[in-house]
């Protein structure tokens, strides 16, 4: 699960992962990022990161290494994969030959395919009034579970919504408590969860 903070004049200037396995947090990596271009005022006022608080860091684009790691070792997630696929494409334009994890035992060229939580949520929680991360967290009960976690995992002054780890656990939280769904039981696995991602782009679509 991962979860990027920038936009497009700034490139990532913060990222956060979160690594699943056995329906559980086997590790977390965050860092701060130095821009691509100029932090404007708007930006700096959701994310809270200034130039200042960046100029030492590496730039996004050194961690290619790292997130060809990522993309070997396991399909990539986010809450609303858009923004996520959008930053590494622009970043770098695929990645070597990795998995394909549909089920297929094939390899790909590509960033994605990708598990999205706001697409399952989309599909599955039909009606709700808001499908946004923060509120996906309290519909669900899950703030108590976040903010503990982000207490552990986060860096100190980083522990809030538009923090990149912060956002990356909110997502990871709700696809894991999928599996406390009575109905859902037998049924969660890789590729089911990518086919419920694309179907509620394929729905939109129709509209």
């Amino acid at each position: 699960m991962m979860d990027f903070e920038g936009s497009p004049s700034s490139g990532v200037v913060e990222f956060g992962v979160v690594i699943l396995e056995n329906g559980e947090i086997r590790e977390t990596h965050t860092a701060l990022c130095k821009p691509t271009g100029s932090i404007s005022e708007r930006d700096r006022e959701v994310h809270g990161i200034s130039e200042q608080t960046t100029r030492s860091k590496q730039p996004f684009s050194d961690a290619y290494e790292q997130f060809t790691a990522f993309r070997r070792e396991g399909v990539f997630a986010a809450h609303n994969r858009h923004a996520e696929n959008s930053f590494l494409k622009k970043t770098w334009a695929v990645p070597p030959a990795v998995p394909d994890w549909r089920g297929n035992n094939e390899t790909a060229q590509e960033w994605g395919p990708w598990i999205d939580t706001l697409s399952i949520y989309r599909v599955l929680y039909r009606g709700l009034e808001s499908y946004g991360l923060g509120e996906l967290v309290d519909a669900f009960n899950l703030r108590a579970s976040l903010e503990e976690l982000s207490l552990e995992r986060c860096p100190e002054g980083r522990q809030s919504a538009h923090c990149a780890l912060y956002d990356a656990l909110a997502s990871a939280l709700l696809l894991l408590r999928l599996e406390s769904e009575d109905s859902l039981r037998g049924r969660i696995s890789i590729p089911w969860l990518l086919e419920l991602s694309d179907q509620a782009d394929a729905q939109q679509e129709l509209f």
